[in-house]
């Protein structure tokens, strides 16, 4: 048996039991994204679905993103769909279905001579249609449907680089927006094009019967999913860093939670083409994050993908990834595994939340249009701002990148907050471990109470709207302090107005880190706060391994 490598030390100064009510249900799931020997056949769990079965019992889960793959054949797609439904409800699982096939393949026929990822407005993705899930959906059953939604999965960089994967054979590389051609467009109208066919797709084409999701691999966009009432997934471990890419997901859950959108997070193994690309240390803190950050689903990608030698963290098992598919027809958990099953079977168990996400109060709060900026200048991705070829990254996107070094002590590096730059980022194995105190990102539309109890404003990007401009003047006016680029200062007013504000013509002016040095935390700790408690995810000498602790107020 292998054994687990992890010293994870943890304390958490508990919120009394009579204080608390009853816990809110979480999903904690699996993705099955690359699990062939569970995708590859007419049988939901694959060839040995009773080893498959074992191991989903050994991990504890109870939701499963599954990912669907086209075959030929209206009735076949609406018999492999009820097939995933049948196992999954024998299981007691609930689940999504998964879109990713389209992110990497030019074209599939279910109808003859039709190609199921092409629309007639030249985007390229895959919208499950409804005939197949109908059935499914009217099930008579009391608990309700099994399937929750359906995931976009990775839609956000698909968007932005037009779907740079997808393979296109001997020919020119392919070239096609996802969710909308925004070629022409300012960055308003793309936000507002891509906000508008998002709410088509959930309102119209699914009916809002279902929940659809969205992964980000890049950590911007959240908020243009959020507003059409997607639930967000920020990909903790891949390519991120920690408590950057929940900052700025949780921002947007936040100012949009009114629309529907739900926080969701998945720790992902990738990283930089190495699978497992993290550590089991890691994985453990990732899974700890997102539930005292408050995630109502916590899911792991991925359940079995084998990874490729001499491509695997120093600390992996030898194969696999949560369980390891041996000769024969069964496997067992690895390492990683193993810190699934005993953070989804013990710890979740032992350690009562009585909060979600929507309790978080931040005291610093970036605000700035969304538009794709994520330190892609110089990177091997295309740079195409919301998808626009015309529009690449400028000084104007580029503005929050010099601010995100400050606020995590210099741990996240100038031009980039995506290890996807590797000419910023060379470094592997990249620590989990990320410094900040209690930040957000809100988009240049946010109003509201949302903004009370904020402490500093940081205004940066191309455009803020007047009423977010003058709802942030009133709060520095009743004593918060603002940073705010000087064009954006002088397009919404030529008086100085009455507050603590800096107007800088560079977020590199050390006027920036001057003003921000008063908020920050500590450089081992990364602090976030609640609205009667704060949560603390403390460094340890293996920056893989935190210690949390929830604060009470007042304690």
């Amino acid at each position: 048996m292998r054994s687990i490598i992890v010293c994870l030390l943890v304390f958490i100064c508990a919120i009394p039991a009579a204080a608390q009510p009853s816990q809110r249900q979480i999903l904690l799931g699996v993705d099955n994204a690359g699990s062939k020997w569970l995708m590859e056949t007419d049988n939901p769990f694959g060839e040995h679905p009773d080893q498959v079965k074992k191991a989903l019992a050994n991990l504890g889960v109870n939701f499963m993103i599954y990912h669907l793959f086209p075959t030929q054949g209206e009735e076949n797609m609406i018999h492999r769909v009820a097939d995933i439904d049948r196992a999954m409800r024998s299981l007691g699982l609930k689940y999504m279905l998964d879109n990713e096939t389209p992110n990497f393949a030019k074209s599939a026929e279910i109808d003859p001579g039709i190609n199921e990822f092409e629309h007639p407005d030249g985007t390229h993705r895959w919208d499950f249609r409804v005939s197949w899930l109908e059935p499914i959906l009217s099930y008579d059953n009391p608990d309700g449907p099994a399937l929750l939604g359906i995931t976009y999965d990775e839609c956000e960089h698909m968007q932005l680089t037009c779907n740079q994967f997808v393979y296109n054979g001997d020919g020119p590389k392919f070239d096609a927006p996802f969710l909308v051609d925004t070629k022409g467009k300012d960055l308003e109208t793309s936000y507002n094009l891509l906000v508008q066919k998002c709410k088509q797709l959930k309102q119209n084409y699914y009916k809002d019967r279902l929940t659809l999701s969205t992964e980000n691999v890049w950590p911007d966009m959240f908020h243009i999913f959020a507003r059409a009432g997607w639930t967000i997934t920020p990909k903790i471990l891949k390519e991120n860093l920690s408590s950057v890419v929940m900052a700025i997901s949780l921002g947007a859950a936040l100012e949009y939670k009114d629309m529907g959108t739900d926080w969701w997070v998945s720790p992902d193994l990738w990283c930089k083409s190495h699978y497992p690309g993290h550590s089991p240390q890691a994985l453990q803190s990732a899974l700890e994050m997102g539930y005292w950050l408050g995630a109502d689903a916590l899911y792991v990608e991925n359940l079995g993908y084998p990874g490729k030698p001499g491509k695997r963290h120093p600390l992996a098992c030898p194969d696999g990834s949560l369980v390891w598919w041996r000769d024969g027809g069964t496997c067992e958990l690895t390492n990683y595994g193993l810190v699934v099953s005993d953070f989804y079977k013990r710890y979740v168990q032992t350690h009562p939340r009585d909060y979600t996400w929507r309790d978080y109060r931040p005291k610093v709060a970036i605000i700035r249009l969304p538009d794709g900026a994520w330190g892609q200048r110089g990177s091997t991705f295309r740079d195409r701002l919301l998808g626009n070829p015309d529009h690449p990254m400028d000084e104007k996107s580029a503005e929050w990148l010099q601010v995100w070094p400050i606020l995590t002590h210099g741990v996240s590096r100038p031009g980039a907050i995506s290890l996807n730059n590797r000419k910023i980022y060379p470094d592997y194995p990249w620590p989990f471990f990320v410094p900040i105190d209690s930040v957000a990102v809100f988009d240049h539309l946010v109003t509201g109470p949302i903004l009370d109890g904020v402490e500093c404003f940081i205004v940066c990007g191309h455009t803020v709207s007047d009423r977010t401009f003058d709802e942030v003047a009133a709060r520095v006016k009743n004593g918060a302090s603002c940073i705010i680029s000087r064009s954006l200062y002088d397009s919404h007013t030529s008086t100085k107005l009455p507050g603590s504000w800096t107007i800088v013509d560079s977020f590199a002016d050390p006027s920036v880190a001057a003003s921000l040095k008063p908020l920050l935390g500590p450089p081992d700790v990364a602090r976030f706060r609640f609205k009667d408690f704060t949560v603390e995810f403390h460094v340890t000498e293996n920056k893989d391994v935190v210690e949390s602790k929830i604060i009470k107020t007042g304690t």
